[in-house]
Parts: structure tokens; C-alpha cells; sequence
């Protein structure tokens, strides 16, 4: 499973949903509690964990000969959805 292109690409598709779910909701506020609750936590995972993955992306990426850049970026659209699959080799590039 871990192995898949397929499923890496199913999680980096769920991480596009939750930045436009994490912006979606700072634009227009979230009325209901439980709702609100889980944009947080999206919002917060996804605004102050993308930017800290950069360390582990940019040894991983550089070994793959991504430019920084594109580590930039990728990292912070996918997090972890980018960084893991090329460490398992499941990515090549």
C-alpha cells in the first residue's frame, strides 16, 4: 500500500482539501463548534507543520536532485505526502 503511486497521490490530493478547507474557513468563519474545531486543527497542522517539515524535505529532496524550490513548494502544498514516498523511493523526482 505504502508503495503505491496511487495512494500518495489520493493523500497529496487530501492535503490540497485541506489547505482549501484551512482558507476557505479563515475567510468565512465557521459557525458551527465541532466544525470549527477541526478547521483549527487542520489549520493549524497545515500552517505551522507544513513550514517545520522543511528540514526533513530539504535532506530528502536534495538527495533525490530536487531544487530547493521545488522543495519549497511541494512541501508546503503536501507535507509529509511529498517527503515520505521519495524517502520510501516510491518517487523518484
Amino acid at each position: 500500500m505504502f508503495k503505491g503511486k496511487a495512494f500518495w497521490y489520493l493523500l497529496m490530493a487530501g492535503s490540497l482539501g485541506g489547505w482549501v478547507f484551512a482558507i476557505v474557513g479563515r475567510i468565512k468563519p465557521i459557525e458551527n463548534e465541532t466544525l470549527k474545531k477541526i478547521w483549527k486543527g487542520i489549520f493549524n497542522g497545515w500552517v505551522y507543520g507544513h513550514p517545520l517539515e522543511l528540514a526533513i524535505a530539504f535532506m530528502i529532496g536534495k538527495a533525490r536532485g530536487l531544487s530547493m524550490a521545488r522543495i519549497i513548494c511541494k512541501t508546503l502544498a503536501f507535507g509529509f505526502t511529498l517527503w515520505l514516498p521519495l524517502k520510501l523511493g516510491v518517487f523518484k523526482k
